[in-house]
């Protein structure tokens, strides 16, 4: 009898076996993305850029509203996913995608987004965007996301710049030293209407004390007085890290954004 549930047991395992070895493979394709190299006379750089064309592009005329994402190199492949899935549901119109890869050099990324922001600043305004809206069909509307140090950028860029985009995503921004001076800069700003602000925070702890503790100081001062044409919205993302707060934020912030602005 043992014998024969051994070989019972055996002739199972071969044709079990046998199946799992029938692999196939094939690529997990989400679309098709073109890489630049823009020579920037601003920055005096070559950088990196992809663009992501929606579907139906080529066979369009029409002009496209457009997302920027900052740190490209990390956020295109799920701004991607994202963005697709809410096309269908119907909740965001199709739109470029613009990821600006940043440089592998040490320092750089925080050059970009901190100490040299104001130059980072007029590359994307007098550089990248007229190259878009020449090249690829990019409309006005634009979204910028960033997590991070990027989204302290976007921040900042709301309170200095707002002309630059109607929609600002920031995702776990470390805003201390700078909340009240990025307040009163944004306090004094004629924005146009429409603009809207998503900003999001992981949980404290994962955060920091400091940069959870700016966050909650910038938020009180816009839900005492928000600039007049801005529409924001403020969430803490439970169960989340630093790190994982940048997918969970651009999902359910390119919603927000675009809901808040229909």
């Amino acid at each position: 009898m043992q014998n024969r549930l051994m070989l019972i047991m055996i002739l199972v395992g071969a044709l079990l076996s046998t199946k799992i070895q029938a692999f196939t493979s094939e690529a997990l394709t989400i679309g098709e993305v073109i890489t630049l190299q823009y020579p920037s006379a601003v920055l005096q750089q070559t950088r990196t850029i992809k663009v992501y064309l929606p579907e139906g592009y080529t066979n369009s005329t029409e002009n496209y509203p457009t997302l920027y994402l900052l740190d490209g190199e990390r956020h295109l492949a799920h701004a991607v996913l994202a963005s697709r899935l809410h096309q269908e549901l119907g909740n965001i119109p199709r739109q470029i995608i613009v990821a600006i890869n940043n440089l592998a050099q040490d320092g750089a990324r925080e050059n970009d987004f901190y100490h040299q922001k104001a130059k980072f600043a007029e590359f994307i305004g007098a550089e990248l965007q007229p190259y878009m809206a020449k090249t690829f069909r990019a409309g006005k509307s634009a979204t910028l996301y960033g997590h991070s140090l990027a989204a302290y950028f976007a921040v900042d860029l709301l309170s200095t710049q707002p002309a630059l985009f109607d929609r600002y995503i920031a995702a776990s921004p470390p805003l201390q030293r700078h909340a009240n001076d990025i307040y009163q800069q944004l306090i004094g700003q004629t924005l146009a209407s429409g603009k809207t602000l998503y900003i999001t925070m992981a949980e404290p702890a994962m955060e920091g004390e400091q940069v959870y503790s700016a966050y909650l100081q910038f938020t009180r001062l816009l839900s005492d007085q928000a600039p007049s044409g801005l529409t924001w919205q403020a969430e803490v993302m439970p169960g989340e890290s630093h790190i994982s707060n940048y997918y969970i934020s651009f999902f359910k912030g390119i919603f927000n954004v675009y809901r808040n602005t229909q």
